[in-house]
């Protein structure tokens, strides 16, 4: 164990112990894959689970600067794993009572850990996004689509309501309250293009070059920012997103903006611009590029 755990009582910073999700180191970016390709990543209690605690354990990883979200197989996720649905709840509890305390929790959980994570979320889609498959799109800060992206409502087509798990905090946002109340009160499948015209996405690409796509954007992020003022710049926009007023807006960028000025990052950013240390950077670099925390 390093100083950052003995220190301050911090657990290893391990995601090898999963099954249901996949978790990929490259330098500070971290893939995180559902993986139950079979069931096209339906969300199962085990993969909730497990993507529920991933998204809590690495809020303090400090290696970790940028997530790309995506699915293994053809689909992102195809909503609820109807497999668990079925299961009995617990002898002490009645169905609505484990649907409410336990299910709707856990799901709705994936995109409250999502917005409290501090690392951007970059989601790189294919195939199908249905019901809570689409909430988990909506909850991420930047998108891909591959040319296959479908997004689906589906909650509607069985029986249930169209507002899941921050979909309609979100959508409207994005693609605006027009579009999002087609989206989610009529169910159709609404496809990569469409979305991608309507603000949904970032880039709309071929399905085998979502991945790499998703990851230039990562590597833009770290190669541009520094970590703490990336962290903060998503703070501000998670925050825009509620609605706030616009002084209450104003002074959370002051704030932010005057706590990323006392870091290391600011010191070593503004003298690397300061034109008469031009030779002294291009002689030590390495005392004028951000940190890793």
């Amino acid at each position: 164990m390093g100083v950052y755990q003995d220190q301050y009582y911090m657990d290893d910073f391990v995601y090898d112990g999963y099954e249901k999700i996949e978790i990929e180191k490259r330098g500070p970016i971290y893939i995180c894959a559902f993986n139950d390709a079979g069931n096209l990543n339906a969300m199962s209690y085990q993969q909730m689970a497990e993507f529920n605690n991933f998204l809590i354990k690495v809020r303090m990883d400090p290696e970790c600067r940028v997530i790309v979200l995506t699915g293994n197989g053809s689909s992102f996720c195809a909503g609820f794993n109807l497999n668990d649905l079925a299961l009995d709840p617990p002898a002490e509890m009645g169905r609505t009572q484990r649907d409410f305390f336990i299910m709707q929790t856990i799901c709705s959980d994936q995109v409250v850990n999502m917005r409290a994570c501090p690392q951007p979320i970059i989601g790189a889609l294919k195939g199908h996004a249905v019901g809570g498959g689409l909430s988990i799109s909506c909850a991420c800060d930047l998108r891909v689509l591959g040319e296959s992206f479908k997004m689906q409502a589906g909650y509607l087509n069985i029986g249930l309501t169209g507002t899941d798990m921050s979909g309609s905090f979100y959508l409207p946002k994005i693609i605006g309250f027009a579009r999002a109340n087609e989206v989610l009160m009529t169910a159709r499948r609404i496809g990569a293009e469409e979305l991608y015209d309507w603000g949904f996405a970032n880039r709309l690409v071929e399905d085998e070059k979502v991945l790499d796509t998703a990851l230039e954007l990562a590597e833009m992020m770290v190669k541009n920012t520094s970590p703490f003022g990336l962290r903060l710049t998503k703070e501000s926009m998670q925050s825009s997103v509620d609605g706030n007023s616009f002084d209450t807006q104003i002074k959370m960028e002051n704030r932010n903006q005057v706590v990323a000025t006392e870091t290391q990052d600011a010191y070593r950013g503004t003298r690397k611009m300061n034109p008469k240390l031009r030779e002294d950077v291009k002689a030590h670099p390495e005392n004028y590029t951000f940190s890793n925390h």
